[in-house]
């Protein structure tokens, strides 16, 4: 059996790091929803806006609790899902940084496809469309009034866990 090269279509695995057991650290937020209800009771409690604060920092007693216990689920639901993709949390959910509450605008309807590209599930699936009627229209968040909240972690991947972009041929993690 020939192999060949790479200038005949021999497709080989390139470890652009020079080592397989090298990672590279990024920040990924995740979105949260709250009950608008429970918000606003904590609210009434002196429940201010937090920004870029631990959610290990939150109160533990009644009613503030009834708010840190669904983004500290939240947050170990995130560290779970993207765990299918390769990252490994470097703190616990505690440790995650906490923005909000605030109010969602409305924003125009894009369509989108959410399995575009994945391997694991049928053509047929792959071209299902999605429609994002959310979004944000600059950077005005409205934090006094709202149930959304963003959660941000520290995660690692390894550099071997990445693949070679065709077009710009720049090893994306």
């Amino acid at each position: 059996m020939q192999k060949g090269s790479s200038l005949e279509g021999f497709n080989v695995l390139y470890d652009g790091t020079g080592n397989s057991a090298a990672t590279i650290a990024t920040k990924i937020t995740c979105h949260a929803l709250i009950d608008s209800e429970l918000v606003g009771l904590v609210q009434r409690y002196g429940f201010g806006t937090k920004k870029d604060i631990p959610l290990g920092k939150l109160p533990e007693l009644w009613p503030f609790d009834l708010i840190k216990r669904p983004l500290i689920a939240e947050a170990q639901r995130f560290i779970d899902q993207v765990a299918t993709q390769g990252y490994v949390a470097r703190t616990g959910p505690y440790a995650f940084r906490l923005w909000g509450p605030y109010m969602e605008k409305v924003g125009a309807p894009q369509d989108w496809t959410p399995e575009a590209g994945n391997d694991f599930i049928s053509k047929q699936a792959q071209q299902r469309k999605a429609t994002r009627a959310f979004g944000y229209q600059g950077d005005e968040f409205n934090l006094s009034k709202g149930c959304a909240f963003l959660i941000q972690g520290e995660f690692t991947k390894k550099g071997s866990l990445g693949k070679v972009d065709e077009q710009t041929g720049v090893v994306l993690v």
